[in-house]
C-alpha cells in the first residue's frame, strides 16, 4: 500500500494539473487574444471582416444555422467582456465595430430561420410563423395591437392586458377630447386640399391669394 501511495498522490496531483488547465482554457474563451490587448486598433490580418449576409445565410441547412448562430453567441459574449473591461479600465475598445457586425449576423440568422419557419407554417397549417398580435385598451381607453409574449404563470382572471378595462370619467373626457382634436385636424388638412385645388397659374404668378374659407 506505501509503496502504490507515491503513484496515487502523482495520478491526483496530474489529474489536478489537467483540470486546472481544462478551466484555464475555457476561461480564455471569454477573452480576447492576449496579443490584442492594449491596443488602440487590430492589425491588418487580425481585423473583423464583414457579417454574413442573407443570401449567404439562405444556402446553409439548418444544423449549420444552429451551429454558426452558437459561434456568433460565444463572440457576442467575448466582446461584451472585453468591452466592459475597457470601460472599467477607462480604455477603448480596439474596432469596436466587431459587436454591430456580430448582432447583424445574429439577426439575420434569425430572419432567415423565421423565413423558413413561415414557409412550412403556411404549408402545414395555412397560418403564419408570426406571434400573434391582440387589441389592448389602455387606461385612457385607447387601443393598439401588441404581440402576444409567453408568461411564466398564467395570468389572473380580470387582469388581462387584452381585456378592455373600465373606463372612467376621466378616459371618456379624454377620448371625447381626442375625437374633437382628430375632427378639427381632418377639417383643416381638407380645407388645404381644398385651398391647393383653388389655385390657378396667375395666383402663382402674381402672388395672389386663394379663398380661405370654405362653406362646410
Amino acid at each position: 500500500m506505501w509503496r502504490s501511495l507515491p503513484s496515487l498522490m502523482s495520478s491526483a496531483v496530474r489529474s489536478q494539473n489537467v483540470a486546472a488547465t481544462r478551466h484555464s482554457s475555457t476561461m480564455k474563451q471569454f477573452f480576447d487574444d492576449e496579443a490584442n490587448f492594449g491596443k488602440a486598433e487590430l492589425r491588418p490580418k487580425a481585423r473583423p471582416g464583414r457579417s454574413w449576409t442573407e443570401e449567404e445565410l439562405r444556402l446553409k441547412s439548418n444544423s449549420d444555422l444552429h451551429k454558426l448562430w452558437y459561434v456568433c453567441l460565444k463572440e457576442r459574449n467575448m466582446l461584451i467582456t472585453m468591452k466592459k473591461a475597457h470601460v472599467s479600465r477607462a480604455r477603448n475598445m480596439p474596432n469596436p465595430e466587431r459587436i454591430d457586425r456580430v448582432q447583424e449576423s445574429m439577426d439575420r440568422i434569425e430572419t432567415v430561420v423565421h423565413e423558413r419557419n413561415d414557409a412550412v407554417f403556411k404549408l402545414e397549417t395555412g397560418e403564419s410563423a408570426d406571434p400573434r398580435k391582440r387589441t389592448i385598451t389602455s387606461f385612457a381607453g385607447f387601443t393598439y395591437e401588441k404581440q402576444a409574449t409567453e408568461h411564466y404563470s398564467p395570468p389572473q382572471p380580470g387582469k388581462k392586458k387584452y381585456e378592455t378595462p373600465y373606463l372612467d370619467d376621466d378616459a371618456y373626457m379624454m377620448q371625447k377630447l381626442w375625437q374633437e382634436k382628430e375632427f378639427f385636424k381632418n377639417r383643416d388638412r381638407l380645407d388645404d386640399e381644398k385651398r391647393r385645388a383653388a389655385r390657378t397659374e396667375d395666383m402663382d404668378r402674381f402672388k395672389r391669394g386663394a379663398p380661405r374659407v370654405f362653406n362646410r
